[in-house]
């Protein structure tokens, strides 16, 4: 979980006493933020899968997950401890979590609109409320009653109140509450962006942070197994705009398939999501590379790599693949075109 802490100024040496080394320190104008390292994200995915917990789910596994988010009534945080820990214990945690912020994000989008015509009644709602019981969790009591995320609720009182005609203004209190000049809603918003766990500027780092995290683990593991690849950086040097995580320079073969690019996704492949990566990034890929692999790291539907629309040169996996399964050229030896990575006698055939 992301972990938030703010400090003023004059707070900044107490703090820095309180940080443990498990955390890193993220500057941002006058505040700090702590964050779990990305240690402890991989940590978490690598415990789940040593304890052999799902990551491909079939329709009857996916439907009950997404049903039980559906008539869930509570906060985004709540409904993942109770999949996590009392409903769907033989799924990875990261599984579960990637599929609830993708139903949640469905629904947030539905609800935009519902919104922002009951603004007045949130608003009028707080400011009663507030003369009489002042305390930090009274927006998040609201969300929790209409059913609203606690942050969708912030931004709609928010925009309400001040009225603003520049989308900025509002992302920047968003982002940072301190500057609200209402103390009492200050608190309430504060609250709603610490017990969000699927919306607002905490979550939108949290989620950079972890796709970060797997794209480098990509590179870790293709490196570790002798791979020669570009990199994004690499590729727009060269002058491309869509780029894949990976791009191999000399092509392998995975189960006689050709690859010739590897995409990491840090997140679960339900048959609609990997329906929009290929039409907004894959098919390019593949047009303009050649086939390759997608990488969903938290799993995915078991319909979604028999889909037809990954004929056009798309292999889906939910790791790296198997040493096993993979052969590579060996441009060191004419006499063997190819032989499989790692292997003593290729190594030795490229020392020279």
């Amino acid at each position: 979980q992301l972990i938030f802490e703010t400090f003023s100024k004059q707070q900044i040496k107490e703090a820095f006493k309180r940080i443990h080394r498990k955390h890193t320190i993220l500057f941002c104008q006058n505040n700090f933020y702590l964050l779990t390292t990305k240690m402890e994200i991989s940590t978490t995915n690598q415990v789940a899968t040593e304890e052999g917990k799902k990551r491909i789910l079939n329709a009857l596994e996916y439907s009950k997950i997404c049903n039980f988010i559906q008539h869930y009534h509570g906060l985004a945080i709540d409904c993942e401890m109770e999949m996590v820990n009392r409903v769907f214990t033989d799924i990875d945690r990261q599984t579960l979590k990637s599929i609830l912020q993708t139903e949640l994000s469905t629904r947030l989008r539905a609800q935009h609109w519902q919104n922002e015509k009951k603004a007045k009644k949130y608003l009028k709602a707080f400011k009663d409320q507030v003369s009489t019981h002042p305390t930090p969790t009274l927006l998040l009591k609201i969300a929790c009653l209409e059913g609203m995320s606690p942050m969708a609720l912030c931004r709609t009182v928010l925009q309400e109140k001040y009225k603003f005609s520049h989308k900025a203004d509002l992302t920047r209190l968003l982002k940072y509450p301190h500057l609200i000049d209402d103390p009492k809603l200050a608190a309430n918003v504060i609250q709603c962006m610490c017990s969000d766990s699927q919306d607002g500027p905490l979550v939108d780092l949290r989620r950079r942070i972890l796709g970060e995290e797997y794209e480098f683990k990509l590179k870790e593991m293709a490196t570790a197994a002798n791979m020669h690849y570009y990199d994004e950086n690499d590729l727009r040097r060269l002058g491309y705009d869509k780029t894949p995580d990976i791009k191999m320079i000399v092509p392998f073969l995975y189960k006689g398939e050709v690859v010739n690019w590897i995409e990491s996704k840090a997140n679960f492949g339900d048959v609609k999501t990997h329906k929009w990566y290929i039409q907004q990034q894959l098919y390019s890929y593949s047009n303009r590379f050649g086939a390759g692999i997608v990488i969903y790291w938290f799993g995915y539907h078991e319909d979604t790599p028999r889909l037809p629309d990954n004929n056009v040169g798309i292999i889906v996996l939910d790791d790296f693949p198997s040493s096993d399964h993979m052969v590579f050229l060996n441009i060191c030896d004419d006499a063997n075109p190819t032989t499989d990575i790692g292997t003593e006698s290729s190594l030795q055939n490229c020392t020279s």
